[in-house]
């Protein structure tokens, strides 16, 4: 074995040798290819039924669901949470946090979310809210975002 400061030479491997595998590891990536198509075509199946709403939950338990308003009204949420009480803001601009008793108050800073699939929450109080539901205008605008836009 040639080595240089008694470390072994790194063999090269090219990329085509990567890619290279049984007929099983191509079949198992096809299939899991296919079943993440198919989970996120139900995803967003599930998240487009109905008219819009937003959904708000304590951690796993929904706490309330209320129908995004059409015209210029206001609905404010009081949500207990772990450490306190969020004031959540629903109109037909979106869904925003007002207040919340957390340290950081990200979930204040992250602004109005309005499209279908939005969420928005805060972390440390365990409140989340999200919009579902078919609306004509949001629809072809759907975006999916793990943690903020």
């Amino acid at each position: 074995m040639t080595t240089e400061n008694n470390h072994p030479k790194a063999a090269t491997v090219s990329f085509r040798q990567c890619l290279q595998g049984s007929w099983a590891d191509r079949i198992l990536l096809v299939l899991l290819l296919m079943g993440i198509g198919f989970l996120w075509l139900q995803i967003s199946q599930t998240l487009a039924q109905g008219a819009p709403a937003a959904y708000v939950y304590h951690g796993d338990t929904l706490l309330a669901k209320y129908p995004l308003p059409d015209d210029e009204r206001m609905i404010h949420v009081a949500a207990q949470g772990e450490i306190g009480v969020s004031n959540i803001e629903i109109s037909k601009h979106g869904i925003r946090f007002e207040t919340s008793p957390c340290s950081t108050h990200y979930c204040t800073l992250s602004g109005t979310k309005k499209y279908t699939g939005s969420v928005i929450a805060c972390v440390p109080n365990h409140i989340m809210v999200v919009i579902r539901g078919s609306d004509e205008k949001s629809d072809e605008n759907i975006k999916f975002d793990a943690i903020s836009e």
